[in-house]
């Protein structure tokens, strides 16, 4: 056999991966670090694959590596790092046998791209340009198929590790350009469909990497008026016009400042005229004689809410707002324009013995014409068949063009055995009661499913969603233990779950506390099914959490669009308005999500604190007293009062209060409620009592991180460390969660036990904790009265007069928290008390 013969048979296969993160795979497996040799061996391959099969001659490759050494000594570290080079990619070659990817012709080197090799950048490459083909031929969903492919490839930048080598610099360019041709042309595509959503989102896209480019901003404006959205057609304008003066100095163009005219001075079209695409699944109703098959009916609802999902063309209702129309007497016409949905699908379903008639009519809301209407007769066994054939033929009635992945989703999802099926639909009607009872008996039923179909993707991850739910109930560092393998599980048998994917990102953020992870794993959700509100309310979550409180209003406003009568979406945008300072909106939604869920016990406190932290205490505490007026049998409301009043330093006043909620309460009283009597108690210097209230929460709920950290201060106050530290260290445990910021009181109140201590390296120590934490969570004030503590007066009001000044929540309570009692007569700290109208 010659050398070239037996180099084809032995070489091994390799898989370079060019985009973000340099990788190397050899037969499948990484090349491990030591197998480099030298650091400069993977740049010399890296520099011959920034135009792979060029050829560099010996003097290129020396001045890109070894710039400035005495020529002979380049050369040589040249052969020796070329010699490595082979050694890495083939550990095997023989002496004497030619490398079958290191090509060397006299004084030359090229890699070849004959061999078995597969690299990111040139399928990119040539995946970009098929799809490019596509568009300008106006093959609209071919090309978009093909830029869906195509451009995921598109990880992060060209040699993201080497962004200031001035080798790798013209071909990063190069292929950012492309990347952001291929968004552009994908957007157009989309726009040609009627698909405006997936359009704007590619603009956004493109101008998160480069706000400056103004075709893209009259693109997105044109796009957002087009869709309705014609306030955030004109926030975008102003963006652009920021963005273009801060980054190349010039005003926008003529062409840019005629556009943003015509839509401030008009009208957007829906916000006339109702989008047919936009539609709601109104609950189906069972007409059968047995009230035991409405299970039925709901599971029809949920399944063909969540098949239509997965039609991006589409602009689904969530579940959680059409489940409010349940035995609704309202007209088509109601619903339509309370929803402002252009389209309702509505049916019954009635069970026979062993069959099932399901009947099923798309009504137009404008003129209620019936645009189709069908009836199944299918046996009990097979009736969730019928959800991809419904599907198919709403998009048929409205027009919407369905791509290939579309039309594999819409059949894909259920488990093979229909007793797994009915099992599984059971255990998502219970998980969406959100109840601890609720939770626990869909944990039951996902398990059944699982036990028939173990490879049943949407019941792991049902399941781990449901063991997340019980968060509070047991601690969250179990919930997150248990819930995470069903997440990999999941996403192993369906990469393309939408819903797995979004609780991945939950589970890295709040236990892992990988916030960029997580971003990634909501932002695939989201691209996966653009219509899966509750991917959008975590991520919402987390824009607040990482300080982005615009981006996180934008975002819950797109959320809304699909669940609008969702109160804990409501309330996550209640407290984004809070953090962009938006507090006048902030209230108006906080009392909203109250209106439709009057026991959300955080709207009830976020409602007056959105006052209180404008220190406009006067206005909370009318807000308060008209919520009682309102609500007097509501315990919240009397809790919320009792919380305003104690505030203000009023305490037998805010005792009186949480009488009265522990009077009108449940027996037993609801675990808020017994948890802020602890509280009023605790600020009343009624410790036995506050710790009375706090062992009963205890008892119903063990792991609840907040009252074993309440019944640690009470005992600090009483000078029970010992005691005091199981505590503290029964909330940490609890709680979990990778970031200090999560449990800035547990740092703060330890702290303080080591100073009483004299334990000082111990108190310095929780210090250290609190100031490496990202300072989401009363950073300032934790380390405030830990400075206190420690003695350190003067610096401790530094970082108190900080906390005021950011608005941290914790600052309303200055007026009646003991840790602050030895300090109170402080000028400065009477002066804060004034600042912020705790005292006169």
């Amino acid at each position: 056999m010659s050398a070239s013969g037996e180099r084809k048979s032995c070489s091994p296969q390799l898989e370079i991966k060019l985009f973000g993160r340099f990788e190397v795979f050899r037969n499948g497996k990484p090349i491990p670090e030591e197998a480099w040799g030298r650091r400069k061996t993977r740049t010399l391959l890296k520099i011959l694959l920034t135009n792979p099969g060029r050829v560099f001659t010996n003097d290129q490759l020396i001045e890109f590596l070894f710039e400035g050494e005495n020529v002979q000594n380049a050369l040589d570290n040249l052969y020796g790092r070329v010699s490595e080079l082979r050694r890495a990619l083939e550990p095997e070659l023989k002496r004497g046998v030619d490398s079958a990817f290191i090509l060397r012709h006299g004084q030359t080197y090229r890699f070849n791209l004959d061999g078995s090799i597969q690299i990111d950048m040139i399928d990119f490459q040539q995946g970009l340009q098929s799809a490019l083909e596509s568009a300008d031929a106006q093959e609209w969903i071919g090309a978009i198929e093909q830029f869906d492919d195509v451009l995921p490839l598109y990880r992060g930048e060209f040699l993201a590790e080497d962004r200031y080598e001035e080798w790798a610099e013209a071909r990063r360019g190069e292929l950012r350009d492309m990347h952001l041709k291929g968004l552009t042309r994908l957007a157009d595509c989309h726009a040609h469909l009627g698909r405006l959503r997936q359009a704007i989102s590619c603009c956004q896209r493109i101008l998160g990497i480069e706000p400056y480019r103004e075709s893209v901003i009259r693109q997105l404006m044109e796009y957002q008026h087009k869709a309705g959205q014609r306030a955030q057609a004109l926030d975008t304008y102003n963006e652009g016009e920021r963005a273009l003066r801060e980054y190349l100095d010039v005003d926008p163009s003529p062409e840019t400042l005629a556009l943003h005219q015509q839509i401030a001075s008009g009208e957007s079209k829906k916000e006339t005229e109702l989008d047919p695409r936009r539609i709601a699944v109104i609950p189906f109703v069972n007409v059968g004689q047995d009230p035991s098959d409405e299970f039925l009916a709901d599971g029809m609802t949920e399944e063909l809410i969540y098949t239509l999902s997965k039609v991006a063309g589409l602009e689904v209702i969530a579940q959680t707002t059409v489940l409010n129309y349940k035995g609704a007497q309202k007209s088509v016409t109601e619903i339509g324009q309370e929803l402002h949905v252009g389209s309702l699908l509505e049916g019954s379903v009635q069970k026979v013995t062993d069959r099932a008639r399901i009947l099923v009519q798309l009504i137009n809301v404008e003129n209620e014409a019936h645009l189709w209407a069908e009836q199944y007769d299918q046996d009990m066994q097979d009736v969730l068949s019928v959800q991809g054939d419904i599907a198919r033929r709403v998009a048929t009635a409205l027009k919407v063009q369905l791509l290939a992945k579309e039309k594999t989703a819409i059949c894909k999802g259920k488990a093979s055995n229909p007793a797994a099926n009915t099992a599984y639909l059971k255990g998502r009607l219970f998980l969406a009661k959100r109840t601890h009872a609720a939770c626990l008996k869909a944990i039951d039923y996902f398990e059944q499913a699982l036990a028939i179909a173990p490879d049943y993707a949407r019941a792991l991850a049902g399941l781990a969603d449901a063991h997340l739910s019980t968060i509070g109930f047991i601690s969250a560092e179990e919930a997150y233990g248990k819930a995470k393998p069903y997440i990999q599980q999941a996403l192993a048998l369906d990469p393309l779950c939408a819903e797995a994917h979004a609780t991945l990102g939950r589970i890295l953020w709040l236990s892992d506390g990988d916030v960029h992870e997580a971003e990634s794993e909501f932002l695939r959700a989201i691209e996966l099914n653009p219509n899966y509100a509750l991917a959008h309310e975590l991520y919402v979550g987390l824009l607040r959490h990482t300080g982005r409180a615009k981006e996180a209003c934008q975002r819950s406003e797109i959320a809304l669009s699909l669940d609008p009568l969702s109160a804990s979406l409501i309330l996550r945008y209640a407290g984004s308005l809070h953090a962009a300072g938006r507090l006048v909106e902030a209230v108006d939604q906080y009392q909203k999500a109250l209106e439709i869920n009057p026991v959300l016990e955080e709207a009830w406190w976020g409602l007056w604190y959105s006052l209180a932290i404008q220190w406009d205490w006067d206005q909370a505490e009318v807000v308060t007293r008209r919520c009682v007026e309102q609500y007097p049998d509501n315990p919240y409301a009397h809790v919320n009062l009792s919380q305003c009043v104690v505030c203000r330093g009023r305490s037998a006043e805010a005792l009186v209060e949480i009488r009265k909620a522990l009077a009108v309460a449940d027996d037993p009283p609801p675990l808020p409620v017994l948890l802020h009597a602890g509280y009023a108690h605790f600020f009343a210097r009624q410790y036995d009592k506050a710790i009375g209230y706090l062992r009963q929460v205890l008892r119903v709920n063990p792991s609840s991180n907040s009252a074993h950290n309440a019944i640690g201060k009470c005992y600090i106050q009483q000078g029970r460390y010992d005691e005091a530290l199981e505590e503290l260290d029964a909330a940490e445990r609890m709680f979990g969660g990778a970031d200090a910021a999560w449990n800035t009181q547990v740092h703060m109140d330890r702290g303080q036990i080591y100073a009483a201590r004299g334990e000082t390296e111990k108190a310095e120590a929780e210090l250290a904790a609190l100031m490496r934490s990202s300072g989401k969570h009363n950073k300032r004030f934790a380390i405030s009265v830990l400075l206190f503590a420690l003695g350190r007066t003067e610096e401790a009001m530094d970082w108190l007069e900080a906390a005021a000044t950011a608005h941290e929540r914790f600052v309303i309570i200055l007026g009646v928290l003991p840790d602050c009692d030895p300090i109170r007569s402080h000028p400065r700290f009477q002066a804060l008390l004034k600042r912020i109208g705790l005292a006169d």
